[in-house]
């Protein structure tokens, strides 16, 4: 399956040494640097993230440029000092993700060619500022049921959020060789872990601090992918008043700094903060039946640094009504636990599924796995 990029001016490259992906997010900057060994074989050399101060991306935007450009070079420094090439992602309002069907090719002129002009065709109506503004690329996913028309997957990142994430990742001193996609780095990394199933549906689910990406996998085959405004940061600011917590003592909550104690009470509270979370998921589960004749999810795998709020994984599956667990982004990648600190493994392969994803995805560039 050929992935889409957002499309950069930097040439082919030969093999990497590391394979690394930088993943910035609200409350830090992540990175996973990976190694294949002559059997192919990954393993995890480096991991490591670094604080970014409140406001520095808000919504996926970013604020505080100087701020992120020094934490991504102290990572680094801390981390692996000979990191020079990396894969970074995005996500948000900025980022327009939608499926679409366009028109089977004729006899004439070469196949991709004119999948790729009906695919502009169609990018032209959905992007109000028209698709010079944005970058464009686009995954076929297969043919319809009469074969009269092509599915497709359309990804558009407006050129401004495209020109800021390369430029504070250069001006920290490294080469985004690829700008790729938040879901489907997600799925990229649970394709690698994970028997994809081959028939029925799950639901891949990043759940970030303002931004839930949700991809749905149909019968082995990535089907849609859908974003969602409903993420931590609404499960925190109920969870607060749940509680009757004070801003401090969520903030100690929420870096993992003191423990929520294990308690009726305190559960019912959890799932009733996750009430937000859950409408947004049922009704991009409602939009993937609407579209596909009534397919329903039958499994949900999470990741995100919102599984480490206590009992959120339960009590999402008690909501939903779908057995829900946490992607193993780790499963068959080689790693030392101490990599991670006192972050415990569970808590790290939630948090850094995406970096590793995008390490991963380096890795594909040059036909290494």
């Amino acid at each position: 399956m050929k992935f889409p990029e957002i499309k950069l001016p930097f040439g082919k490259k030969k093999k990497a040494e590391k394979l690394a992906g930088l993943d910035i997010g609200t409350f830090a900057v992540k990175v996973v640097v990976l190694k294949s060994d002559e059997k192919n074989n990954l393993s995890i050399t480096a991991a490591g993230k670094h604080p970014l101060s409140r406001g520095a991306v808000v919504d996926k935007d970013i604020r505080d440029r100087e701020g992120i450009i020094y934490a991504i070079q102290t990572l680094v420094d801390e981390v692996d000092p000979d990191i020079t090439d990396v894969v970074i992602s995005l996500a948000g309002h900025k980022v327009l993700i939608d499926r679409v069907e366009v028109p089977v090719p004729s006899g004439k002129g070469k196949r991709e060619q004119q999948i790729r002009e009906a695919v502009m065709v169609e990018a032209e109506q959905r992007i109000p500022t028209g698709i010079d503004s944005v970058r464009i690329d686009y995954m076929e996913i297969g043919p319809t049921e009469d074969n009269k028309q092509i599915q497709v997957i359309l990804f558009a990142a407006r050129n401004e959020i495209v020109d800021e994430y390369v430029g504070v990742v250069m001006d920290a001193g490294l080469v985004p060789i690829v700008v790729d996609l938040d879901p489907i780095a997600l799925y990229n990394i649970f394709e690698y872990n994970h028997e994809v199933p081959q028939e029925g549906c799950i639901a891949l689910v990043n759940i970030g601090h303002s931004l839930s990406n949700v991809s749905f996998v149909v019968n082995g085959k990535l089907f849609s992918i859908r974003d969602i405004s409903n993420a931590a940061r609404s499960v925190w600011d109920r969870l607060q008043t749940e509680l009757h917590l004070s801003s401090d003592d969520l903030a100690q909550l929420m870096l993992g700094k003191i423990p929520l104690e294990d308690s009726p009470s305190t559960r019912r509270a959890v799932y009733s903060s996750c009430e937000d979370l859950n409408i947004g998921l049922g009704m991009a589960f409602s939009y993937l039946e609407n579209v596909s004749n009534g397919i329903k999810v039958e499994k949900v795998f999470l990741s995100g640094g919102a599984v480490a709020i206590p009992f959120l994984v339960d009590a999402l599956a008690n909501s939903l009504g779908i057995p829900c667990e946490l992607i193993n982004s780790f499963s068959k990648i080689r790693f030392d636990p101490e990599l991670f600190g006192d972050m415990s493994v569970e808590s790290a392969r939630a948090i850094y599924t995406i970096a590793t994803g995008l390490a991963y995805r380096g890795g594909t560039l040059y036909d290494t796995h």
